[in-house]
């Protein structure tokens, strides 16, 4: 059975090889996944700015024939 001084110093080395990693190989995945999530954002801008775009057109379009079925009746 280890004493506990033993198991606290095996885990302090436990520790620092896992802070250290595997000789200081990076990990791939978590860039790979930025780089996903950045360019779905950016897709979203860009297509959420196109929806807007063709609303205010539309909205113009829209008065354009409200205008064009109901033309102006001058007062009388």
């Amino acid at each position: 059975m280890l004493s506990s001084a033993a198991m606290r110093e095996e885990n302090v080395d436990q520790g620092e090889r896992d802070i250290a990693g595997e000789g200081g190989k990076r990990r791939l995945w978590p860039w790979l996944l930025v780089g996903v999530v950045s360019i779905m954002a950016i897709y979203a801008y860009v297509t959420t700015i196109e929806m807007i775009e063709e609303t205010a057109r539309l909205w113009s379009d829209l008065v354009q024939l409200f205008w064009w079925i109901m033309p102006d009746i001058p007062a009388s």
